[in-house]
């Protein structure tokens, strides 16, 4: 019983990952980020920084807030691209002018400064 479970749920990852490769291949952003964060933490396909840094940007390119957010948590930690406060402040400063607001959140932890956090509409 437990193999016939975890095989129907092996085939149920792949069956994901093939739709958000397949979406995202189309330029779907939201299947962009999704596969990003497959390959940051290895869920359904083997972790890979590079992999994941290369759908963040893809998706961040078309605008995609959450996607911004994403790659600027790489480039702060300096996973699969040279760390770069500089330029993880800047992502996060659009993806907070996108509305995420974790974005503002680690754009004002990083830079000190309350006053110049973007305004977000909420």
């Amino acid at each position: 019983m437990f193999l016939t479970l975890l095989s129907s749920t092996a085939k149920g990852d792949e069956q994901r990952v093939r739709m958000a490769l397949k979406a995202a291949n189309g330029g779907d952003a939201d299947s962009q980020n999704k596969l990003g964060v497959y390959y940051e933490i290895g869920a359904s396909v083997e972790q890979n920084d590079v992999e994941a840094v290369k759908w963040f940007r893809m998706a961040a390119d078309q605008g995609h807030g959450e996607a911004m957010f994403n790659l600027g948590e790489m480039y702060e930690q300096g996973r699969g691209v040279p760390k770069s406060l500089e330029e993880a402040v800047a992502l996060y400063k659009k993806s907070c002018r996108n509305g995420c607001k974790c974005a503002c959140k680690k754009y004002r932890l990083l830079t000190g400064e309350e006053g110049e956090a973007p305004e977000v509409p909420f």
